[in-house]
């Protein structure tokens, strides 16, 4: 049987080939994280293992936030938020035999994965969520009640990495990747957020609709049957009993349903002396301050996120860029633009005897490309590909990103063969560019020229010209 070895000094823990970093304090240096096989944290305080967890799970580098984390468990930990984002339990050091197994298929899943520079902040974000997902063998991300949250539900691995004013941003990037087919959804509730900071922590009150105060005391209104005289309750009351009688007609009113009834109620502001009947409510942000209509509160539904194939496999080849990124680059067009000029080409081949084609160029090793460069980098990378291909088409034909990975573009008027060779002469161009640029990265492209056909639709022709893709 393996030996346990305990390192207090070093706060290690060795056993079977592991090494596992023992934390029972705040003095944390992550980095260190990523040096060990585990991390185990002595679970004396929960807020000491809230800071923890969120510390090591909201690190931008993988070899530390998809690190297996197990608590050594000293007390009950009834935090969601912690549950979600650790690995296990152990009620001793001598128990850590049995998560030998869920470190080595951690580990072994954490191998798979290829990481890259994603263009901008929301692709890295999407990309951290969908790996850990893929590692920890997760398929729905759901939207946790928590009373630590801005926006009181929580996306344990994605909110993790916000503080507490900006945590209205993972409802953002959870929208944008589900619009890249990322991730597909279902309803679970919907919030009301602060129009001006958007946290949803705020005191709803009932405020006078002239002066906004609170203050404000509150009687029934009685309608007096026979005489059909309607006024507050203060107006049918007396000083020598409890009973009430009517200030029209002096009858005293007996049993509610037969000589009255309590329509309505009557509100008056201490503040202003107002009286009314309905009140206005607002909302005071806590965290702002801001007092608004509840009719000017932002809201925003939860949604629970399930893992698409599509997130599957950008979890394993890494996630580059949302469309939002490549569309910017100048000189190319939306890639739903480009489906619907597309469209109109191909209807006016119905009328026509012309040739005209779409083409594609893929890089088939994006991953091994971008993970070595910067996202400044890859942009300015991305803008110089398409300058050099704008160079050798004419100004009529149109260029689009399908991805990071993947440029279209249209060649109309012209051979499908003449296409061809033009493609060619651009993809040697595009080699040439990055050989030169990057002396130590080998680039794989490949090329594809399909004959528009009228009696195809856009999305049909997209299918036949990237099916051969990898």
């Amino acid at each position: 049987m393996p030996e346990l070895k305990v390192n207090k000094e070093e706060s290690t823990v060795e056993y079977a080939g592991f090494s596992f970093l023992l934390l029972t304090d705040l003095n944390l240096d992550v980095e260190k994280v990523g040096f060990h096989s585990a991390v185990i944290i002595d679970g004396h305080d929960r807020s000491f293992i809230r800071q923890i967890v969120r510390r090591i799970r909201s690190h931008n580098s993988p070899d530390i936030y998809l690190k297996p984390v197990f608590i050594l468990k000293g007390i009950n930990i009834i935090d969601p938020m912690v549950n979600k984002l650790v690995d296990g339990t152990l009620f001793s050091l001598e128990q850590i035999e049995l998560i030998i197994p869920e470190v080595e298929r951690i580990l072994t899943k954490t191998g798979e994965l290829h990481f890259t520079n994603s263009l901008s902040f929301e692709a890295q974000m999407i990309e951290k969520v969908i790996s850990y997902m893929f590692t920890c063998e997760i398929q729905d991300l759901d939207p946790i009640p928590y009373i630590y949250s801005a926006n009181n539900y929580y996306y344990p691995i994605l909110s993790v990495n916000f503080n507490h004013k900006d945590e209205h941003m993972a409802l953002d990037i959870l929208e944008i990747a589900e619009r890249e087919g990322v991730f597909d959804s279902s309803y679970v509730d919907k919030v009301y957020l602060c129009s001006g900071c958007q946290n949803g922590q705020l005191s709803y009150r009932e405020v006078c609709p002239k002066c906004g105060s609170s203050h404000s005391t509150t009687e029934d209104i009685i309608h007096h049957f026979p005489c059909a005289y309607v006024g507050p309750l203060s107006d049918f009351t007396n000083e020598i009993d409890d009973q009430l009688d009517c200030p029209k007609c002096n009858k005293r009113l007996r049993h509610i349903g037969v000589d009255y009834d309590k329509p309505s109620v009557l509100h008056e502001c201490k503040a202003c002396d107002h009286k009314f009947q309905d009140f206005n409510v607002k909302a005071k942000c806590l965290a702002c301050g801001q007092d608004s209509l509840v009719e000017q509160l932002k809201g925003r539904e939860i949604r629970k996120y399930s893992l698409t194939k599509k997130g599957q496999i950008a979890a394993i080849n890494g996630f580059v860029s949302t469309s939002k990124d490549i569309e910017e680059i100048i000189g190319t067009v939306k890639f739903d633009t480009f489906l619907t000029m597309l469209k109109y080409e191909i209807e006016r081949l119905k009328q026509t005897e012309g040739a005209s084609n779409i083409c594609a160029i893929h890089l088939s090793n994006p991953s091994q490309l971008y993970s070595k460069m910067g996202s400044e980098v890859q942009k300015v990378l991305l803008k110089d590909l398409v300058k050099v291909i704008r160079s050798n088409i004419r100004t009529s034909d149109i260029i689009s990103f399908q991805s990071s990975s993947t440029i279209v573009l249209s060649m109309n008027e012209i051979p499908t063969r003449i296409a061809n060779k033009i493609l060619t002469e651009i993809v040697e161009m595009l080699k040439r560019l990055i050989a030169t640029s990057f002396k130590d990265i080998s680039v794989e492209f490949e090329m594809e020229v399909v004959k528009l056909d009228y009696k195809l639709s856009p999305q049909l022709h997209i299918q036949q010209l990237t099916k051969n893709f990898g």
